[in-house]
């Protein structure tokens, strides 16, 4: 198996909040993961078909559905004359896009403190929901508990959550876990 917990977390590290900037994680992933197969391709080195499935690895850690890494996944499974039960035993990996309901919603969002919040959690669920099913595209911000950093504008909670919303894609992130939701 080629999976490498360390180097998964680097990348995973690497494009943390990076929507932030306007950027999409996923982009940013796919783009990579292209470019490894790529190089492999010219260099015929088995390191860059390596780096290419610790991306693979970290693209689905983080919440984004398979089917959009599917196609290049199989070219490299290809070339490295694997098959998909070799570097994915288990079905956990085969992430889908969460369905937009309400008890999803709040089941991510998770405890959140009656007092300090951006809002209650039935409307933090509510408003959600709404953006989403409208397609308001931005950036909102959700938060409960106590400020754990704060620096100029940009303030981290006990539990920080962004909504990215874009014309084809709508995305929870849980800041304080690095965890995507795709909608």
């Amino acid at each position: 198996m080629f999976y490498d917990g360390v180097e998964v977390a680097g990348i995973k590290m690497s494009v943390a909040g990076i929507e932030s900037l306007g950027i999409s994680s996923k982009q940013v992933l796919l783009k990579s993961i292209k470019y490894l197969r790529s190089d492999f391709e010219k260099f015929q080195e088995a390191g860059y078909l390596k780096k290419a499935m610790w991306h693979i690895y970290a693209y689905m850690e983080l919440g984004h559905p398979f089917c959009d890494v599917e196609e290049e996944f199989h070219i490299i499974l290809d070339y490295l004359h694997l098959n998909k039960k070799d570097v994915f035993p288990d079905e956990k990996w085969l992430y889908k896009a969460m369905p937009l309901n309400k008890s999803v919603i709040r089941n991510i969002l998770g405890k959140w403190s009656p007092n300090l919040h951006s809002m209650k959690i039935a409307d933090a669920v509510q408003d959600i929901m709404k953006n989403i099913t409208e397609k308001r595209e931005g950036v909102y911000t959700y938060y409960s508990g106590k400020v754990l950093a704060q620096e100029g504008d940009k303030t981290l909670w006990d539990k920080t959550f962004k909504l990215y919303i874009q014309s084809d894609e709508a995305i929870l992130y849980d800041v304080n876990s690095k965890k995507y939701y795709t909608f």
